[in-house]
């Protein structure tokens, strides 16, 4: 990773030039694609490796396709630096091409974003992002994790498969346990009631446990990564976790100062929680509930929160990214990257609408 770090950073100078030239697509493959995945480890003069695909008579054919012992693993759509990559036409037509292929993944990338597609998720075009990442934003672990994912010896492991299938798995049991609650037939009140006879030693009537079921708010850790702990698992049961170890032990002061910030700010607006420390994120706690959680960074915060995108208003949602259905850390539907006290102002209001949703509800 360190290699292909120096490149990005070497590289990241340049790209504003780059896009007032509006340089072209090859210019774009030349300079940023080829080198990024040079350094995963793809060699581009091995034609067993990574081959051109030549544009078919509907142009629907991806850039290049990365191949595994004879077996392509996965296409890319390479685009012009300025390209924005949103064109759902192009995205559902590259998609289709690689289920058509049986390649389980699509990579869209303009050489600064990339967008990585699996061709198993419900929906079609852009429902089937599986992650992305631009070069240009800080990489924080769990981007580091996901680029880690496409190098080739990763690939070939079918590390990034595996990633992709929890996801697909998971989002569909959380939808799926939804749906028995939100919608429970007669043997889902039985199975209960029978669970709760053995514990209070009496059941509930069948209409009162549907309209308990109703307001019932799932929530299933949707942490697909790979184990955080390489160590022994008694190691794994002496390692206690801590506030600061989520800002390099307070090294990166100034996102540390504004995640401090942040929690006085949620206090003395009356909201009681406790603050748990995992590896990987601080999870806010109140009656056993997670409604909240936040990864440090080194300048900012990013921040999940236990909210759907239909409980936000039209306005919060220029704010928050939906990732319900995208690989991230966290318990949280909706993802929001705080910066500065400034953000203080939107942020605020939603976490206290997840406390309400999920706490006080």
């Amino acid at each position: 990773m360190e290699d292909l770090m120096n490149f990005i950073n070497k590289i990241k100078s340049k790209i504003p030039d780059f896009k007032n030239k509006n340089i072209n697509e090859a210019q774009t493959k030349e300079w940023l694609i080829k080198p990024f995945f040079e350094l995963l480890g793809w060699d581009f003069s091995n034609p067993d490796e990574v081959v051109p695909e030549d544009d078919d008579s509907t142009g629907k054919r991806p850039d290049y396709c990365f191949y595994i012992n004879e077996k392509a693993k996965l296409l890319m759509e390479a685009k012009q630096i300025n390209n924005s990559l949103d064109d759902n036409k192009m995205i559902t037509e590259k998609i289709n091409y690689c289920s058509n292929a049986q390649v389980p993944f699509l990579i869209i990338t303009n050489g600064v974003l990339y967008r990585v597609y699996y061709s198993e998720l419900k929906g079609s075009g852009k429902d089937k992002l599986l992650q992305e990442f631009s070069i240009i934003e800080e990489f924080d672990e769990e981007t580091e994790e996901i680029i880690d994912k496409l190098r080739k010896s990763n690939v070939e492991q079918d590390k990034l498969l595996s990633y992709a299938k929890n996801i697909f798995i998971l989002t569909n049991i959380k939808k799926t346990i939804e749906s028995l609650f939100q919608f429970p037939n007669k043997k889902i009140i039985n199975i209960i009631n029978e669970k709760l006879k053995e514990i209070l030693g009496h059941k509930f009537g069948n209409d009162e446990i549907e309209e308990s079921l109703h307001q019932l708010n799932i929530q299933i850790n949707t942490d697909v990564h790979e184990p955080p702990y390489d160590s022994s698992d008694d190691d794994k049961q002496k390692h206690t976790w801590t506030i600061e170890y989520q800002f390099k032990d307070k090294k990166w002061d100034s996102s540390y100062n504004l995640y401090k910030k942040l929690v006085k700010k949620l206090k003395e607006s009356d909201l009681s929680f406790e603050e748990n420390p995992t590896k990987i994120y601080i999870g806010f706690i109140s009656s056993n509930i997670n409604f909240c959680q936040i990864h440090g960074q080194k300048s900012g915060l990013k921040i999940w929160i236990n909210l759907e995108m239909t409980d936000l208003s039209e306005q919060e949602t220029l704010k928050i990214r939906d990732v319900a259905s995208i690989g991230h850390w966290g318990t949280g539907n909706t993802e929001a990257v705080v910066n500065n006290e400034s953000d203080f102002d939107w942020i605020l209001p939603l976490i206290k609408k997840s406390y309400n949703k999920n706490v006080t509800n």
